[in-house]
């Protein structure tokens, strides 16, 4: 079962073509970023990008597939941004900073997201493919940096943790900030959410 959707984007090297394509894309991220999901139909995306319906089952297939494709390059563009929130952490600060450094941004990424986004996407991918086995690895993208952040870090306050545990770590961590956000929950983006998730970051990360 594939981890991300797979898009049968008709191939060309004529620049035209790929104009139109990337101009489709572009019409694609507007609206997921804008619109309720009941808009991600292959009519928007023609009023928005501008091309007949023909144009788009023909250059894209599915409509579906590219919203969900869509949704999925956002979501892996924020946890670059998590990343690089890793990778430049300052080594003489403390777990504790670590976990509100991260929580607030994490807060601050899928607070711009339209929780309908989330709850499309969990179930238009699962009714495809099913709860698959790798649905959570685009978490995984952050245990590298993680680890050698670890190495960096001179504050004796972190643990030292193997790369499975710390994969599963992640995971668990992504559970505690982004699931209230998707399931339109009250308490998500609150100072009770913020409080209870840096709490848990801070114990499942500190010696």
């Amino acid at each position: 079962m594939p981890k991300n959707t797979n898009i049968d984007f008709s191939s060309t090297k004529q620049d035209r073509s790929k104009r139109t394509l990337d101009e489709l894309i572009e019409a694609a991220y507007a609206i997921v970023e804008s619109e309720d999901p009941e808009a991600f139909t292959s009519r928007a995306l023609a009023k928005k990008s501008g091309y007949a319906l023909g144009t788009l089952n023909k250059r894209l297939g599915p409509i579906e597939n590219v919203f969900l494709w869509v949704i999925q390059k956002g979501r892996d563009k924020k946890f670059q941004e998590v990343k690089s929130f890793i990778f430049n952490f300052n080594p003489k600060l403390s777990v504790h900073d670590f976990a509100e450094g991260l929580v607030d941004l994490c807060f601050s990424l899928v607070n711009i997201v339209n929780p309908k986004v989330m709850q499309f996407y969990d179930q238009k991918f699962t009714l495809k493919y099913g709860l698959t086995s790798n649905y959570f690895d685009y978490v995984d993208v952050l245990v590298e940096p993680y680890i050698v952040m670890l190495s960096k870090n001179q504050t004796d306050t972190f643990r030292d943790m193997s790369y499975n545990e710390t994969k599963l770590n992640w995971r668990a961590m992504l559970i505690l900030t982004e699931r209230p956000f998707a399931e339109a929950n009250p308490i998500a983006g609150s100072e009770e959410h913020r409080k209870i998730a840096v709490e848990a970051c801070t114990r499942l990360l500190a010696r």
